[in-house]
């Protein structure tokens, strides 16, 4: 071959360029063809493990980065006893694990001093809906009986929500601590709550039913902001009662109409009930109320409780109804989660203090 001034013949150029050319060409065929593989997928190719790896080595399913979005979330399961087919018919309120529905924000009215209950836009009142439920087409004598004075002692609260069967009502006084979660806890436990509004007993100023005490010599105005204080201090509850504690029951307060007529008019404004915690007393009419029959620990001793029990199941078999009130002492409670399970063996029935009030314009019902 004739060679040329560079020193190569044309032949050997040619065969050079040829080789350039298909290597140059074969690179760029390989990128091609990565980038217009079939598929949406970019592959990172992960490094090859160990041969003894306990992991099996990458592949591209599992070394591939979709770039479609995510699945969403699930959706946050809701708590026991909040589920839709417990809730109570138009209203978000959820009925918990004791049965009894949680503060409906439809029966909380806001205020700037505390929130109070009120009767719903729909019509339902607050000591029906909180009420524990109950048959009332059971036959049987009831006995109610409502424990009071609760929420200052933890001790004493803690053994009332606890070894008492839910039928039994609690009452709370309102200089308790923590009563939102007092509160809540009674109501998981199956038990109606109330407030025990602190009244002037009849041996003020020597019992002092403390610093919110409703009193006769104070102006109307004064009674009904420290009413609306003691509505405030917690929701969910059917209703209150004149028994602030086992001893302080409001009596001198209670026994002048003129006093008591503007705090039964806020309670049937607002959807309340009332307790009269004085055995012999007349519950008022204006509400949904009841007095009770017996004081059942008046006298703190084991014999004289048994025979103040005995003397309910008495009168229920007689009247058809009989409300009990009781303090929270230790022999109190034992001596009540003593007694209430053998109760359905005598032909009665417990019976929350919402079963047993007489509603206005009503008689009482057997």
């Amino acid at each position: 071959m004739a060679e040329d001034r560079g020193g190569l013949s044309p032949a050997w150029r040619a065969l050079i360029a040829f080789w350039l050319v298909l290597l140059i060409g074969g690179a760029g065929l390989v990128a091609w063809l990565e980038l217009t593989a079939p598929g949406e997928t970019a592959v990172a190719t992960a490094p090859a493990g160990p041969a003894n790896s306990a992991e099996p080595p990458a592949t591209a399913a599992t070394a591939t980065a979709t770039l479609t979005p995510p699945a969403p979330a699930a959706a946050t399961p809701e708590p026991p006893g909040a589920t839709p087919a417990d809730r109570l018919p138009g209203t978000t309120a959820a009925i918990g694990p004791g049965g009894i529905a949680e503060p409906d924000p439809a029966l909380i009215e806001p205020r700037p001093d505390g929130a109070l209950p009120r009767i719903g836009p729909d019509g339902r009142q607050p000591w029906r809906v909180y009420a524990r439920r109950f048959d009332d087409g059971d036959r049987r004598p009831r006995i109610a009986v409502l424990v009071v004075g609760l929420g200052v002692s933890e001790g004493a609260t803690t053994t009332a929500i606890e070894r008492l069967p839910g039928e039994i009502s609690l009452a709370f006084s309102p200089y308790g601590l923590r009563l939102e979660r007092q509160f809540a806890a009674a109501r998981a436990a199956g038990h109606e709550v109330l407030i025990g509004l602190p009244m002037e007993p009849a041996n003020f100023p020597l019992n002092d039913p403390g610093p919110q005490a409703l009193l006769t010599g104070l102006p109307p105005p004064e009674n009904a902001a420290r009413l609306a204080w003691a509505l405030s201090r917690a929701q969910g509850y059917v209703g209150v009662t004149n028994a602030a504690s086992a001893v302080l029951r409001g009596e001198r307060f209670t026994a002048s109409a003129e006093a008591m007529r503007p705090v039964l008019e806020t309670l049937r404004e607002r959807g309340l009930l009332y307790i009269e915690a004085r055995p012999g007393e007349r519950a008022p009419s204006a509400v949904p109320a009841r007095a009770a029959d017996v004081v059942i620990d008046e006298r703190p001793a084991r014999a004289e409780i048994e025979a103040r029990l005995a003397e309910l199941e008495r009168i229920a078999q007689e009247r058809g109804v009989a409300l009990g009130i009781s303090g929270p002492s230790p022999l109190s409670l034992d001596r009540l989660a003593v007694w209430a399970p053998q109760v359905g063996t005598r032909g009665l029935v417990l019976a929350p203090v919402s079963a047993v009030v007489v509603r206005p314009a009503t008689t009482a019902r057997p």
